[in-house]
């Protein structure tokens, strides 16, 4: 996650496979040891099919990472940003259920909620995988689309909750998923009020 100037990276370790567990139809989260672990507000499964919601402060560093082949993908996230500076929120999912031709439909839809609790942005349904063919065994994808926010020197510092839903177009099957990140001064943008932000939210798609 990112903190504020000074402080040290976690990092967010893309160990956690979409399996089916041994002897029965439910899926989980499992950790690198087979472990399963228990769905979370920004984590969740129903049947084969699950979905994370992330947060990352540099969505080409993530691109560059996700392109490179590799059994783990480390990712650096974020719960905390700086007025003026953009936030983007993914979707990584597995277990999608294809059509007849083997490919896969899964959108999302977005709602931002400021501190005060008001609605803060909200999307139509835009694209986590669209006409493609299913991530192959137990491996994750990354969501096509992703939401950017920049929250303007104007509005409020806090705590913002986003909410996901995430559907499984061919299953039926929908999940919904919420993080929390704050806002926050930093010492630029409270010294140069030349600093205005001109975008407050957008869909975004991958390269």
């Amino acid at each position: 996650m990112f903190l504020k100037a000074g402080s040290p990276l976690m990092v967010l370790r893309l160990l956690l496979l979409v399996c089916l567990l041994a002897g029965n139809v439910h899926a989980g989260w499992i950790d690198k040891q087979g472990n399963p672990l228990p769905d979370s507000d920004d984590r969740k499964s129903v049947g084969a099919f699950g979905a994370q919601l992330i947060f990352i402060a540099d969505e080409q560093a993530l691109f560059k990472k996700w392109a490179t082949p590799s059994e783990t993908v480390d990712v650096d996230t974020v719960e905390s940003v700086n007025i003026n500076q953009p936030i983007s929120a993914f979707v990584i999912f597995s277990g999608c259920k294809p059509n007849a031709a083997n490919l896969c439909k899964v959108s999302m839809r977005f709602r931002v909620i400021q501190p005060d609790g008001k609605v803060y942005s909200e999307t139509p349904a835009m694209e986590v995988w669209h006409d493609k063919p299913a991530p192959p065994g137990r491996s994750l994808e990354l969501s096509v689309q992703y939401l950017k926010v920049i929250v303007e020197p104007h509005e409020q510092r806090g705590r913002y909750t986003v909410q996901t839903q995430v559907r499984d177009d061919n299953a039926g099957t929908v999940l919904f998923l919420q993080k929390t990140f704050s806002a926050v001064d930093s010492s630029a943008s409270k010294h140069n009020p030349a600093l205005q932000g001109t975008l407050r939210d957008k869909a975004a798609q991958r390269p």
